[in-house]
């Protein structure tokens, strides 16, 4: 296994005495009756970096970062081909099978041995036959390699693909280094895309991605009974105890004694640097305590709830295949027996309470902003003072009243709607909330009629299928549990709302830890901080992938080692893995007329910063060893647990 880049500890446990890879788990499966083993989050979010001390290379575990296995590349070699030649091997040659059939079956052997053959063999038709397994379907025609999965693509091709209707299969080039998890928490948005806020529509996503099982036809291919819809195998207690402990987790220290000393003068060099070009957009941004009550409101510590922008496109410049590809992918769900009244019933109540809660956050800013104004703000303080909290109590449906006396209140102001959304900038000013708040309630009501009318379920875009997926597998699950709003709310995650973001564009999120989450940028196309501060023009065009050999002094995975012919070489010309954007190349004429008015002078698509010397890269990097986003997690934190809600029902 470590051969395929899993880890794998030298020495048993109690905790692991079969000493299986890291996030390898084994459970028992009510369905088959037999234990069986299984994937966790810890497979795919684990790294290792090997440092070199006193002529030893030295193992340095990464909780909650990048992994390096090809568990997902089909290429001849890998570990999926393999492991299914394996499976067809011993299903096929007597001798061989007749050991495997001793060390499974143990002292029943020869008793089950016919059912085991049987069994095995259906598991390798079971394989065969999912349709995203196919190389001849070219469904990911850019080599995902060491490192990297298209994680959106491919848990599309599996519930909408191999659980649905073939038509649904898409082609998905866009291949992305699994994220690292730490303070993710805190993120109001996740995925490099941005599209998913909530905590439990993103782990029941990944759970149906990677093989929980989900019947959505019958054998004809046709919609189930209602009463058996969208049941799945996702074991949601199981998702809110890992989420759990996720919280918990704090992110990595750069350990001097095997990576090298700081040179603290450098470091702070780096860190004035940092402020001047990378705060802007990498953070953290906490939301104040009325936008946080609004986004999460069950979480009470203040600080805990992250602003991320997506930047778009046209700025940040890097490779925009996995963006574009999101938006522009439709599925078809009808077979499942999802219509327009359905999408309408999951969908409506969500945004109406999404348009309650923000307008309330838009009311309490217009109010401390005029107040802080010296501008008259009592009428409108007193419709905030009535308004109902977010949370589970909250309506469902808008209240057309209190909407209709703030309108009046902000047009005897002068306010008014303005007839397109506003934009919503980090530093949205007081102008800038009273036009949301216009919005909110004399437009909300329609805009959300108008989005729903758009939802074809014949024809859904990835983002929107996967939520309207998600919200029927927790609805089914919840339904049959029981759970209450309160418990509902809890296991969802802080009271956040299941709605997607589209957006072309990528997050930049928070930089505390990068330095151990090689190689970088969304698609893993540049192999270290030096390159990623280097015009893109300067960057490696190809590189090796599969070494965990770390260069501390351009932080990121050696490149100049031997090829082990067992990694791969990835090659930033192909469309997936460019290198492009994130640019560090602007004179100091571009930057100066930007600043002087941002709108008519905006930087060139892919430049975010000034041409930076040798010296400032390199004090950057060094500040990146030691940065810290704050606010930061206490040490001992224990979030609150939903699992006693469950376990009382």
């Amino acid at each position: 296994m470590r051969r395929y880049r899993f880890l794998v500890d030298d020495v048993a446990t109690p905790a692991n005495p079969d000493r299986l890879p890291v996030g390898f788990t084994r459970h028992f499966d009510p369905l088959l009756g037999e234990e069986v083993l299984d994937i966790t989050c810890a497979a795919c979010h684990t790294g290792e970096l090997i440092a070199t001390k006193g002529g030893r290379r030295v193992a340095v575990r990464i909780d909650g970062g990048q992994a390096m296995h090809a568990f997902t590349d089909m290429q001849r070699g890998s570990f999926a081909p393999t492991l299914l030649a394996s499976l067809i091997a011993t299903w096929s040659n007597p001798a061989k099978f007749d050991r495997f059939a001793r060390k499974v079956i143990g002292a029943r052997y020869p008793a089950g041995k016919d059912a085991l053959h049987a069994a095995l063999g259906d598991t390798v038709v079971a394989i065969l036959r999912r349709g995203q397994n196919n190389p001849l379907r070219h469904l990911y025609p850019v080599r995902e390699g060491f490192g990297r999965t298209d994680a959106l693509g491919r848990i599309a091709n599996t519930v909408f693909g191999d659980h649905l209707v073939k038509g649904n299969y898409q082609e998905a080039g866009a291949p992305v280094s699994y994220p690292y998890l730490w303070n993710i928490w805190k993120f109001d948005w996740v995925q490099y895309n941005g599209s998913v806020s909530q905590p439990l529509a993103r782990n029941v996503g990944e759970a149906l991605g990677v093989g929980a099982t989900l019947r959505m036809t019958n054998t004809h291919g046709g919609p189930l009974p209602a009463s058996e819809r969208f049941r799945s195998s996702v074991m949601i207690p199981n998702l809110a105890t890992i989420e759990h402990t996720l919280q918990t987790l704090q992110p990595p220290r750069w350990p001097e004694d095997l990576l090298g000393r700081i040179d603290r003068p450098l470091a702070e060099r780096g860190r004035r640097l940092f402020e001047r070009h990378c705060r802007d957009c990498h953070g953290p941004h906490p939301a104040g305590a009325a936008e946080q009550a609004a986004m999460a409101p069950l979480k009470r510590e203040p600080g805990t709830v992250w602003k991320i922008e997506v930047i778009p496109l046209s700025h940040i410049g890097t490779d925009a295949t996995a963006a574009t590809g999101f938006l522009e992918r439709r599925y078809d769900l009808t077979a499942a027996g999802l219509d327009r009244q359905e999408i309408d019933g999951l969908l409506r109540p969500l945004m109406q309470r999404e348009l309650v809660r923000d307008t309330r956050y838009r009311l309490s800013a217009v109010v401390d902003g005029r107040r802080a104004a010296g501008l008259e703000a009592d009428a409108l303080a007193a419709e905030l003072e009535t308004y109902p909290l977010p949370g589970a109590g909250e309506p469902a449906t808008v209240p057309a009243a209190r909407f209709a006396a703030i309108a009046a209140l902000l047009e005897a102001d002068g306010i008014e709607a303005p007839h397109t959304a506003p934009d919503d900038p980090p530093d949205c000013n007081l102008d800038c909330q009273g036009a949301h708040l216009a919005w909110n309630v004399v437009r909300g009501r329609g805009e959300i009629d108008t989005e729903l009318a758009m939802l074809d379920p014949a024809a859904l875009s990835e983002g929107r299928g996967l939520n309207l997926l998600g919200l029927l597998v927790k609805r089914r699950w919840f339904e049959e549990t029981g759970a209450d709003a309160r418990t509902r709310e809890c296991l969802e995650g802080f009271g956040t709302l299941d709605l997607p973001q589209e957006i072309a564009g990528y997050k930049p999120r928070p930089l505390e830890g990068v330095w151990a989450t090689p190689p970088f940028l969304h698609n893993g196309s540049v192999p270290n901080l030096y390159e990623m501060l280097l015009p893109p023009e300067q960057r490696s065009v190809r590189f090796p992938v599969g070494q965990r050999d770390y260069d501390s002094v351009h932080v990121g995975f050696r490149i100049d080692l031997p090829d082990d012919g067992e990694g791969f070489w990835l090659d930033t010309r192909e469309p997936g893995n460019r290198n492009t954007g994130h640019g560090f190349t602007a004179t100091p004429e571009m930057l100066e007329r930007h600043h002087q008015d941002p709108r008519r002078h905006p930087l060139p698509p892919g430049v975010i910063g000034p041409l930076l010397a040798d010296a400032e890269r390199m004090a950057i990097i060094e500040y990146l060893k030691v940065h810290r986003d704050t606010p930061a997690t206490p040490a001992g934190f224990q979030p609150p647990s939903c699992l006693a809600r469950v376990a009382g029902r």
